[in-house]
């Protein structure tokens, strides 16, 4: 664990990269994030790294520089998650209060695995559902696994005549 001043130093020779959910004061390493389990077994090594109910965000003495830089860009996507807020639709299809288009669906399906599973969301999204990839990228794209199945046959009879 670093002295105080030790980050500092480290900080003034490779400060933390812009980023407003986790950057650097005078005394600590605030992380503006609310409370997950998953960030606490993140911190849980950095003694005195605490919650701060009244501020809302994670202080983490200056100490613990080292550990928040190598777990920064899961705090980062964590952090991120949390401050996004759910788009409601700007008009209902048909005029159905609470009806949403297809299109929206998929958008808040594919917004929300990225969420979940970060960057390899396409393929875990597909695992989780038991379904395989190329049905569920033709359903995010809004044809149906039917026409996946035909358009792939097609390909392969062109390609092998």
């Amino acid at each position: 664990m670093l002295s105080s001043d030790e980050a500092r130093a480290r900080l003034v020779a490779h400060p933390l990269p812009a980023n407003p959910w986790v950057y650097a004061t005078a005394e600590a390493i605030i992380i503006k994030a609310d409370y997950t389990d998953t960030i606490e077994r993140m911190l849980r090594w950095v003694p005195k790294a605490k919650w701060s109910a009244r501020q809302r965000c994670w202080v983490v003495p200056l100490g613990g520089l080292e550990l928040v830089r190598s777990v920064l860009p899961e705090l980062s996507r964590l952090a991120e998650a949390m401050q996004e807020t759910p788009v409601v639709p700007e008009a209902e299809p048909d005029g159905v209060p609470g009806l949403v288009s297809d299109a929206l669906a998929r958008k808040w399906f594919r917004d929300c695995a990225r969420q979940l599973y970060g960057s390899d969301w396409q393929r875990e999204t597909a695992r989780a559902l038991g379904r395989d990839e190329a049905s569920l990228a033709c359903w995010l794209i809004g044809e149906g696994v039917a026409s996946w199945r035909r358009h792939r046959n097609n390909c392969w009879q062109r390609c092998w005549r």
